[in-house]
């Protein structure tokens, strides 16, 4: 009876649901999520071997992640599809403990790194009005705040109307992006460029440091698929998602580094400004004066606008993801309500803006009272905390592929991964080991080097780790608190709907 009635309720949430997807508004969805403007910084930072790693990784993770995406977000279109992908392989704890990182890395990093690059951007370009935000506890909180809540308001309202702020923001960012690289040239030809290409030469310490920043840029590609119960054709427009947005995105991200690199001198190159003081050099390099000072300010609304499209964005993937994990049974089930007027889980979307707010503040707190308004030490310590969570929650999703194939082998696939279970044991592994590369190496930077007791991006070694191993523990503590809530109501069956399409093989799941 009790299982009954939960399934009964889920599936009643999820009647309020609408289509509003269609095949573009993935792609521009997925741009959104993957080309992250506050990553640039972090990846050129490493110099110009990060151009190597940038283009290694495209080809052993980014085409492997893609194609393990495609497979699974036809086969299990579902909303909430990342949860319920690994529930159905492995569980009930762990699909909680992965919604629960996936769900808490998006407020701590649109309350941290987000945040942090649009007020730096907001020094940068409209410094000398508003005397410097970072300098002011006061007025970074506001302005943090109200670039959270704007996010959090545009997440409530419904996704058929919202859709524009995700197609809206990869239009701007690649403009932006196209913009730069237009600069770039001509800093180039006037030949003021101080920057280079040179020493791009792979190293296994510059691949460490670099590792975790660049799966955390590369990932997004499921992201829509937690919304999959709200497009319009998922079997047809998931692979076709995943190669446009992945072919634009990789793009987007090899351009601007380039660019950074061959117009900012190598000791200018800071995680959380190299790409926001290139813009400005290039402009002033090309403009200068007057006409420099009028598209500054419109380059910075850009760039704001275009951070709060990410964070936007992956918001409303993991607020769904985390509201479908509460009804099913890994967590309260108060957090899988959604609105009848929106279509949106109105109680995860307030929390994740309250979670975000705590964050926020914390940031803005250490940054005057411990690092003197040093936003580049803070950053390194926010990014490493929103990378290890977010990785950490891949774990279980990139093996899901290899179970779910044996679980269900006559599940309809309208795509599968070439090369038969060769081909899935591959990909699945492959994937796996970056996101464990990622997490472990964000968790301990410089691990397996000489710098591995020394400081992690300029904080001491101690509270550092304290910091990062401390709220990795916590999260993964909540993600096991909400298991043992959600017990009384979890649902063990593929529910009809929920699956292309529901077969006998995918009924009577086992039992975690």
């Amino acid at each position: 009876m009790a299982q009954a009635t939960a399934a009964a309720e889920l599936l009643a949430e999820k009647r309020k649901l609408r289509k509003s997807l269609f095949r573009w508004d993935l792609i521009f969805f997925t741009v959104s999520a993957i080309v992250a403007l506050d990553t640039l910084g972090a990846v050129s930072s490493q110099g110009a071997q990060a151009i190597f790693w940038l283009v290694v990784s495209a080809i052993t993770f980014l085409i492997p992640y893609g194609l393990l995406t495609a497979e699974l977000g036809t086969a299990f279109p579902v909303e909430g599809a990342a949860y319920e992908w690994v529930r159905l392989a492995f569980g009930h704890l762990a699909g909680a403990v992965t919604a629960v990182m996936y769900w808490i890395s998006n407020p701590v990093w649109l309350g941290g790194t987000l945040a942090v690059t649009a007020i730096a951007a907001i020094d940068i370009f409209w410094g000398a009005p508003f005397g410097g935000v970072a300098k002011t506890g006061w007025l970074e909180f506001v302005a943090g705040a109200l670039f959270i809540w704007i996010a959090v308001t545009w997440n409530i309202l419904s996704l058929r109307y919202m859709k524009w702020v995700p197609n809206l923001g990869s239009i701007v960012r690649l403009s932006l992006l196209g913009l730069f690289a237009i600069l770039v040239i001509a800093t180039l030809i006037a030949g003021k460029a101080q920057g280079s290409l040179g020493g791009w030469q792979p190293t296994s310490g510059v691949f460490i440091s670099v590792i975790g920043v660049l799966v955390f840029a590369w990932v997004g590609f499921e992201l829509s698929t937690n919304a999959s119960e709200e497009m319009e054709n998922p079997q047809k427009d998931v692979p076709r998602m995943v190669v446009f947005s992945g072919l634009i995105s990789a793009a987007a991200y090899a351009v601007p580094i380039i660019g950074v690199l061959l117009v900012v001198s190598a000791k200018d190159l800071t995680n959380v400004g190299s790409f926001v003081a290139a813009y400005q050099t290039v402009v002033s390099n090309v403009l200068g004066g007057t006409g420099a000072n009028i598209l500054n300010f419109f380059v910075g609304l850009a760039i704001v606008f275009s951070l709060l499209t990410s964070g936007t964005v992956w918001l409303m993937g993991a607020d769904r993801m985390m509201a479908i994990g509460a009804l099913a049974g890994s967590g309260p089930k108060g957090l899988g309500r959604f609105s009848k007027r929106f279509g949106t889980p109105v109680p995860v979307n307030v929390t994740s803006g309250i979670l975000a707010t705590v964050f926020l503040l914390a940031v803005v707190i250490v940054n005057h009272v411990y690092s003197g308004g040093n936003l580049a030490l803070l950053f390194s310590v926010v990014l490493s905390i929103a990378i290890s969570t977010t990785t950490f929650s891949y774990l279980f999703i990139f093996p899901a592929l290899i179970v779910l194939r044996y679980k269900f082998p006559n599940a309809a696939r309208s795509y599968r991964v070439p090369g038969g279970m060769v081909g899935v044991w591959i990909v699945g592994v492959i994937t796996w080991l970056y996101a464990l590369a990622a997490t472990v190496f964000s968790l301990w930077p410089g691990l397996l080097t000489s710098t591995v007791t020394g400081q992690a991006g300029g904080v001491d070694r101690a509270p550092f780790e304290i910091t990062v191993l401390v709220t990795m523990g916590i999260v993964i503590a909540v993600g096991v608190v909400f298991y043992f809530i959600g017990k009384g109501h979890a649902v063990f069956e593929v529910l009809p709907g929920e699956a292309a399409p529901v077969t006998p093989e995918m009924v009577g799941v086992h039992r975690s």
